[in-house]
């Protein structure tokens, strides 16, 4: 059995069985060439475990349903295998669980102790996959620790459609005037409570766009106002027909006005909840680095990743870039970086919500997608 199969086998049981009596919530496959032609691994997102002169990057990295316990797992065929187990107890500096994950034929009995003495997690695969040694959870390293774990928490917030899909703040806003408080409504109906509002097609990545504001929890079919939302409630305008009226004049094709300069009101409770954000805190911490308080997208990558190398790594490069990007150190090597290798919803969306919120100032937006983006023409400066 290939080293790619043992993955894909360990990776389609960690989804349908969990670990510890818990469902996996999140599981990610490290972005390695060999992998990304296995659509069924998706997403796919390089995570970095730092030890001093050792840089390693596990085969899988997970993080289970109570939100806080993450596992790494490390895949070999018949081969190195104790090279593997090597790795995966490096592993255990960073994570709660490590899993070396092998082929059945290749693990021995004796190799089995080791790895139990190690309380390294043993999965043999084979036509099925069973768990030979399950290891208990343990603290890991609190350095290492939170810098795996500020990875995981960028790849939550910037990835797929947890994200902003929409570059107009007011598609987000509108659910905090829409919602009653304490008021639970089902997800088959929660759209009829907008009335003749303009929301786009796609309204449910309106509507997680609010939860990541913090305007809405979203639990199964259930959608509630948060408390946040229900202050929020308290400042917008209180008329879905005026909030369409200023969705007209911000959302305007070409000719928009940022929502600071049309409802300031609004643009300053916005701001508030973007400053939550750990990513544009560190765009902020980023941009007052420079003397100007402004940078092209290029310079504030590189400005970032001194300040936080975990979280630049997720925010600004697409999953394979990064791992393309990565030296054997764990630097990112910057000047190979092309217009392509940045995540586009970072350089629009993300930008264009922090304008309209007054914290950058309107400058040109760098482009929907990255075919054809400049990072040094994009400029992004503080107000």
């Amino acid at each position: 059995m290939t080293e790619s199969e043992v993955i894909l086998k360990a990776h389609a049981y960690f989804r349908s069985h969990g670990i510890c009596e818990q469902p996996v919530a999140r599981i990610y496959t490290d972005a390695h060439s060999t992998l990304l032609p296995h659509k069924s691994l998706r997403p796919f997102q390089r995570f970095t475990v730092s030890r001093g002169d050792f840089v390693l990057h596990p085969d899988l990295v997970g993080l289970l349903r109570d939100g806080e316990t993450i596992f790494a797992v490390e895949a070999k065929g018949k081969a190195d295998l104790l090279k593997g187990l090597t790795q995966a107890e490096m592993y255990r500096a960073g994570f709660h669980l490590s899993f070396l994950a092998a082929d059945r034929d290749a693990l021995g009995e004796s190799f089995i102790q080791i790895a139990r003495s190690k309380d390294v997690g043993i999965l043999s695969v084979g036509d099925e996959v069973t768990i030979v040694h399950r290891p208990e959870p343990h603290m890991p390293l609190r350095d290492v620790f939170k810098f795996v774990y500020r990875q995981m928490e960028t790849v939550i917030q910037v990835s797929g459609r947890q994200t902003f899909q929409f570059n107009i703040p007011t598609h987000y806003l509108v659910w905090a005037i829409a919602l009653d408080r304490r008021v639970q409504y089902s997800l088959g109906r929660v759209r009829e409570t907008l009335m003749s509002y303009p929301i786009p097609e796609d309204w449910r990545s309106a509507l997680v766009g609010a939860q990541k504001l913090g305007l809405v929890s979203i639990l199964g079919d259930v959608i509630q106002l948060t408390p946040v939302g229900g202050a929020l409630k308290d400042i917008l305008p209180k008329d879905l027909d005026e909030w369409s009226r200023i969705h007209s004049i911000v959302g305007a094709r070409g000719r928009g006005v940022p929502l600071v300069e049309c409802q300031p009101v609004a643009a300053a409770a916005l701001r508030l909840l973007l400053l939550q954000d750990p990513m544009v805190r560190l765009v902020v911490s980023g941009l007052e680095t420079f003397s100007g308080r402004s940078a092209n997208f290029a310079e504030l990558a590189v400005a970032c990743d001194q300040l936080d190398r975990a979280r630049a790594l997720v925010f600004f490069l697409k999953p394979v870039s990064a791992a393309a990007l990565l030296n054997k150190k764990g630097e990112i090597l910057w000047g190979n970086a092309i217009g392509q290798d940045y995540r586009s919803s970072m350089f629009y969306q993300y930008k264009s919500i922090m304008k309209h919120a007054g914290i950058l100032k309107a400058t040109r937006l760098g482009g929907a997608t990255s075919r054809g983006y400049e990072p040094t023409h994009d400029v992004w400066e503080l107000i």
